[in-house]
């Protein structure tokens, strides 16, 4: 078996112990385990014709371009949107995802979003942590009997609906953009689950974000491209959304600083999205999570070992 040198980068705590279990199934000549990502270690990557990344690591024709040893990415996620995948088809780099590794997982995610943001959760927990124990101010609402949205209807979609119904919810489930605007129109609740792409792209927006129920919760697990921050703010301050919950936003990758702002010369969009997460993290009526609906012992045991069978079968391919 050809035995190629395997860079894994922006390698998490939880991830490690089970990544370094998990290598003793790899025929390599060498493995190496980076917590920084890959574009922030370039020189390490030049060593390695074999990477396994997550999302935050970006590799586009830039990034590519200082790679050239590099013949297949692994990336430890369904998405492949950090990837440039017509640069690498031209570069004949190979690109291997993780297409199951817990459609329960980030079903379960949002489902727990939704109770959350309903029954007042977090201001509620909060508030006894300050010393307050008081209902006062903390009324939720049932989700029982009520209409969910469920916009995407893929594995992780299906998985929502059968959880909802099993609360005696009712459900409305569209296919991306098909009948968005009656599936927002009717349903108390909605939940995104949908890819990044560039139809996908601000699918809740300024515009159709009017259409929602005046009361309705919005949940997204999915990518935060695929949401206007913006059009969040403007729904919670104009009484359309009774709340929000977010393990995703757009602005996620940028730091939370004004450095992060003045280095990259941002556009005014840019300013506005960073703007409007500020705007949101700090309200009552949104519960913010950092990207963690994958993130689940069960899972990531998933994802690393899918990971390490697509290593596996690139090598055996040129075996």
């Amino acid at each position: 078996m050809n035995q190629y040198k395997i860079g894994f980068f922006g390698v998490k705590s939880w991830e490690r112990e089970i990544i370094e279990k998990e290598i003793i199934n790899l025929d390599t000549t060498g493995v190496g385990i980076f917590g920084e990502e890959l574009q922030e270690n370039i020189e390490v990557a030049k060593r390695y014709e074999v990477v396994s990344v997550f999302v935050y690591s970006f590799l586009d024709k830039k990034v590519l371009d200082k790679l050239p040893n590099l013949r297949m990415i692994a990336t430890r996620s369904t998405g492949v949107d950090h990837i440039d995948i017509v640069e690498c088809k031209k570069r004949k780099i190979e690109i291997f995802n993780v297409p199951n590794y817990g459609s329960n997982t980030v079903a379960e995610y949002a489902m727990a979003l939704l109770l959350a943001v309903a029954k007042r959760i977090v201001p509620a927990h909060q508030s006894v942590e300050e010393g307050e124990f008081s209902p006062e101010g903390l009324t939720g609402i049932d989700i029982f009997g009520k209409t969910l949205g469920v916009v995407g209807v893929g594995s992780i979609g299906k998985k929502v609906i059968k959880i909802a119904k099993g609360l005696g919810m009712k459900v409305i489930a569209v296919d991306r953009g098909d009948d968005l605007e009656s599936c927002l129109s009717k349903a108390d609740f909605v939940t995104l689950h949908v890819p990044n792409t560039p139809e996908t792209r601000h699918l809740i927006n300024m515009d159709n974000i009017k259409l929602m129920k005046p009361g309705s919760i919005l949940i997204n697990t999915s990518r935060g491209k695929v949401v206007k921050t913006e059009a969040i703010v403007w729904g919670l301050d104009h009484k359309i959304l009774w709340g929000a919950g977010l393990d995703v936003t757009e602005d996620e990758n940028m730091l939370e600083s004004v450095a992060m702002v003045s280095s990259t010369r941002p556009t005014k969009d840019d300013l506005q999205e960073v703007l409007s997460y500020h705007l949101l993290r700090d309200r009552d009526d949104v519960v913010f999570t950092p990207h963690n609906a994958f993130n689940t012992k069960e899972a990531i045991g998933r994802i690393i070992r899918t990971t390490i069978e697509n290593i596996n079968l690139f090598c055996k391919k040129y075996d």
